[in-house]
C-alpha cells in the first residue's frame, strides 16, 4: 500500500510540473532584431508592442504568453502595437481553424507563428520555426482551408524564420496556419487558431 501511494504522488507530482503557458517581454533592438527574452512582470499586456525609450538591444518589447521563451519572433513590426503570437506544434492535418491544436504538453512545440495588421486589408505572418522539422528542408506555408503563402528552408539545425503577407478578405473569425514539407521528407506542422 505505502508504494502504491508513493507512486500515486510521485505521478501527481510529474503532471503539476508540464509546462504551462507563462508572460515573456521579448526585446529587440532599434531595427527590429530580436535580442533577448525575459519573464514579463505580471503588469504586462499580452500582445502589446511598444518602444521602451531605451536605445540598443532593449529599444522595443512585445509581450507573449507561451509554453518556452523560444516562442519571440525573430522580428517585430515596429508599425503596430498589437500582435498575436500563438504556438506550431507537430501534428497533422485537422479541421480549417485547427480547433484540435494545443500548445499544452505532451504537444511537440516546434515554433510560432505571428500575426499581425499590415494594412486595413491585409495582415502579416511571421513564421519563426524553432524544433521538430528537418534540417535543410523547404516548408510551404499555408493558410488553412486557403492560400499557399510561401516556401521557407530550414537551416542546418532545422531552424527558420519569414514574414509572409495576406488579404482578410473572405477569411473567417479565427485562422490558423499549416506549414508543410515539400516533397514530403518530415513532419506537418499545425498553429494554434488565432483571433483574424
Amino acid at each position: 500500500m505505502r508504494n502504491l501511494l508513493l507512486g500515486v504522488m510521485i505521478v501527481a507530482n510529474a503532471q503539476a510540473a508540464f509546462a504551462q503557458d507563462q508572460a515573456f517581454v521579448c526585446y529587440y533592438d532599434t531595427a527590429a532584431d530580436y535580442t533577448s527574452v525575459e519573464k514579463a512582470p505580471s503588469s504586462s499586456k499580452v500582445g502589446e508592442v511598444a518602444s521602451t525609450g531605451r536605445s540598443g538591444d532593449k529599444a522595443y518589447s512585445y509581450v507573449v504568453s507561451a509554453r518556452e521563451e523560444t516562442a519571440c519572433p525573430n522580428q517585430v513590426p515596429l508599425g503596430t502595437k498589437l500582435a498575436t503570437t500563438g504556438a506550431i506544434v507537430r501534428q497533422e492535418s485537422t479541421s480549417c481553424t485547427n480547433d484540435d491544436v494545443s500548445s499544452a504538453e505532451p504537444a511537440v512545440l516546434g515554433g510560432s507563428v505571428t500575426v499581425y495588421r499590415a494594412s486595413s486589408r491585409s495582415k502579416g505572418v511571421n513564421v519563426h520555426l524553432v524544433a521538430a522539422t528537418s534540417p535543410d528542408t523547404n516548408y510551404a506555408v499555408f493558410i488553412k482551408c486557403g492560400e499557399r503563402l510561401g516556401t521557407l528552408k530550414t537551416d542546418a539545425k532545422g531552424r527558420a524564420d519569414r514574414t509572409f503577407n495576406f488579404r482578410t478578405d473572405g477569411l473567417g473569425a479565427e485562422i490558423a496556419f499549416e506549414i508543410v514539407p515539400e516533397g514530403g521528407a518530415g513532419a506537418k506542422l499545425q498553429s494554434v487558431k488565432i483571433a483574424n
